[in-house]
């Protein structure tokens, strides 16, 4: 598929535009099927403006190849759900970044999650990839902990921390970062296969070139998409977590209790520790002993003293 055979903005429902669409190159081929090329001036308007963007091409068969069912593509606008997630990014971000330089992998790569999951720490694929890394379970068990009351997948630091290992294993495999920003999509088994089919690690040689069933159409655009994020506006006001502590307890605690003792606030304790999950909050598990908590609202001095007071 040419990326530079753009038609139009799609206002309309996609599913018609991309039926008019077809229908407009099966036009352009009919009446030019008898040619040796395309006959400009019987086209009509629109089937102009198709004739242009397809670059003018005059051989009449590549209108009829143009028009058959898949090869029109209608991309939705992400608008709105970028600008959401530019704000909620500025939360994690200096820290994800942080954490990717004490990883030593490129700080760059911590905006992989606008492409991922547009940085929804809730979102879950059909496949069951889940939180701003999209992690599987498989790859996930190697460094988070998943269970019912649990999954660490869902808190953005802490899939930040096992996203860093991954890339870093990508990067021992494929001594290059462009290569393990592709391996993050689809796997460094088949970047392998790339590299050593067309002898390259040129990153750009091999979307260009490299020819595979599972090398598709998101396969091929990856790498761009997350050069592209690379320049989304950095002047974004800051939108900061709370100011938080972590701790944990020596024996296991009922979420609510916690909540009541200290008098916090649910909602700063929820956005800060969102890998619990409904059976934490609604009391029917515990928080596992030992286990860190984090907690606004309160500082590390005052939870020392409650917890720990003199004389116990």
């Amino acid at each position: 598929m040419n990326l530079k055979h753009v038609y139009r903005v799609v206002t309309e429902n996609p599913e018609e535009a991309k039926k008019q669409v077809s229908e407009t190159l099966r036009g352009i081929y009919i009446k030019n099927k008898a040619r040796k090329s395309v006959n400009v001036d019987q086209l009509s308007e629109a089937e102009r403006l198709l004739y242009q963007a397809l670059e003018s091409n005059e051989d009449p068969r590549s209108y009829q190849f143009a028009s058959e069912v898949g090869r029109v593509r209608v991309q939705r606008g992400l608008k709105d759900e970028l600008d959401r997630a530019v704000v909620v990014s500025k939360q994690y971000l200096p820290r994800m970044e942080e954490m990717f330089v004490e990883a030593g992998v490129p700080k760059e790569i911590t905006r992989l999650p606008f492409i991922e999951s547009c940085f929804v720490n809730e979102a879950c694929s059909i496949v069951g990839a889940t939180g701003i890394w999209q992690f599987m379970p498989k790859t996930a068990n190697k460094n988070l902990r998943i269970d019912s009351a649990i999954d660490e997948r869902y808190d953005p630091l802490k899939a930040t921390r096992a996203a860093a290992i991954f890339l870093k294993e990508n990067h021992r495999r494929l001594k290059n970062w462009n290569l393990s920003v592709m391996a993050y999509h689809h796997g460094a088994g088949l970047v392998s296969k790339a590299v050593r089919r067309l002898k390259t690690d040129d990153a750009f040689k091999i979307i260009r070139y490299f020819k595979d069933p599972q090398f598709k159409f998101a396969s091929r655009n990856y790498l761009f998409e997350w050069l592209a994020m690379l320049e989304v506006d950095t002047q974004t006001p800051q939108n900061k977590l709370p100011n938080y502590i972590t701790v944990s307890f020596p024996k296991k605690r009922i979420i609510k209790e916690v909540l009541d003792e200290f008098k916090l606030s649910t909602n700063d304790v929820k956005l800060l520790n969102p890998h619990f999950r409904e059976p934490i909050w609604s009391g029917k598990a515990p928080i596992p002993s030992h286990y860190p908590i984090r907690l606004s609202g309160i500082t590390l001095e005052e939870f020392r003293k409650h917890e720990y007071p003199k004389g116990n």
